[in-house]
């Protein structure tokens, strides 16, 4: 069971604290105005929040987090709530408050634990479904959802599938692999009715065990031949397979991809630092708005970023104020060796600015492991 502590910087992790064995638990520390999005790419099984005193802010970021991860169990830790505090979180699904003692978390980690269990009996758990946009062409979707995957790849516990959405002719098997790719997303849907374990098996690309791949149509017949009504039943069914489901969707704002928005998790707008993307990427934000959907799945990558002074960027940061999600520095010979090797560029050059940044990412996804009693040790603040 994956268990997440979110706290402010200045709480004390108390002693007694008695995880399973077989739990993992990741520690993050952060502020409240960021505590929704940065638990919902993580996706826990348990959320344990602590250190936070405003109520009515705490009241806000939790009732997100449980509207977003309805299978989630939120445990707040309180001293002494209120009784309309208590009666508020129980409307917005909040089901128990922990004391301060750790000692006596316990009980309500076993609670959370049979009912994962028994959830898990019923159905398997949903992945985490990300998409990443391009705000206009060549702002770099399709690299950084290649190594995405392939970073999300490197822990033998994730399963990673990427999903080539960008059409026409998507070409993230460039930066992936040299093997030949038998079935697309045609294919895939022309299946889904049948589709099973043995079936996804017998079709998906596999690049490594953990790592797969569905590619975009090579032909514009069977472009035109895909129903959005089975690529998004095909994307219910893969996020029961995967830990992570990744798509490229590219720049093209078709019917394909805008019905799928509604299913992602996290959406990601890759933009350069350019005018034209800053003006693209106004649009893309402005329709996810107008379509209704929760601009907390929405943030934005800034790319090529470039470790000199750059006047664009400062006009860019100067009418786009949205702080971006992550900066990730340019390549450009990285990127062309990684398309003449058919390899991901984490895989061929790990320790370059760029690989590193994925990598960083990646592990905020997945959240870190406590493997042992020392690792504990370290978060606590003594």
């Amino acid at each position: 069971m994956h268990i997440l502590i979110y706290a402010s910087p200045d709480w004390l992790m108390p002693s007694g604290f008695s995880p399973n064995k077989h739990d993992r638990v990741s520690f993050v520390s952060g502020s409240l105005a960021d505590m929704a999005d940065t638990v919902v790419v993580r996706n826990p099984e348990v959320l344990l929040v602590a250190g936070f005193l405003d109520a009515a802010p705490l009241l806000v970021q939790l009732e997100r987090v449980c509207q977003q991860l309805s299978q989630t169990a939120v445990l707040p830790v309180c001293a002494s709530p209120e009784p309309e505090f208590l009666l508020r979180l129980m409307q917005i699904g909040v089901r128990e408050v922990l004391p301060v003692d750790a000692v006596q978390w316990g009980g309500a980690l076993d609670r959370a634990r049979a009912r994962t269990s028994q959830n898990g009996a019923a159905h398997k758990r949903a992945s985490l479904k990300i998409g990443f946009i391009s705000a206009k062409g060549g702002d770099g979707s399709t690299s950084l959802s290649v190594n995405m995957a392939a970073a999300l790849a490197k822990d033998a516990a994730s399963k990673v599938l990427l999903i080539d959405l960008s059409m026409p002719f998507g070409d993230a098997d460039v930066y992936l692999t040299s093997k030949p790719v038998d079935h697309d997303l045609a294919d895939f849907c022309n299946e889904v009715s049948r589709l099973d374990d043995a079936l996804l098996a017998s079709m998906v690309t596999q690049i490594t065990s953990n790592l797969h791949f569905m590619a975009s149509p090579t032909s514009f017949e069977k472009i035109m031949s895909i129903d959005p009504a089975h690529v998004e039943q095909l994307l219910t069914f893969l996020a029961t397979e995967y830990s992570f489901v990744l798509i490229d969707m590219g720049s093209s704002l078709a019917p394909v991809t805008l019905r799928l928005w509604e299913q992602l998790d996290q959406a990601v707008i890759v933009s350069s630092v350019s005018m034209p993307s800053l003006r693209r990427l106004n649009q893309i934000r402005q329709l996810w708005e107008n379509l209704g959907l929760s601009v907390a799945k929405l943030n934005f990558a800034m790319n090529r970023v470039s470790g000199k002074p750059d006047m664009e960027l400062a006009q860019f940061e100067r009418i786009y104020p949205q702080k971006p999600l992550r900066k990730l520095p340019a390549d450009s010979v990285g990127m062309k060796a990684s398309v003449v090797q058919g390899l991901p560029l984490v895989d061929i050059q790990p320790r370059s600015d760029y690989a590193r940044a994925v990598s960083a990412w990646a592990a905020e996804w997945q959240g870190q492991p406590m493997k042992d009693k020392s690792l504990w040790q370290r978060l606590r603040k003594k």
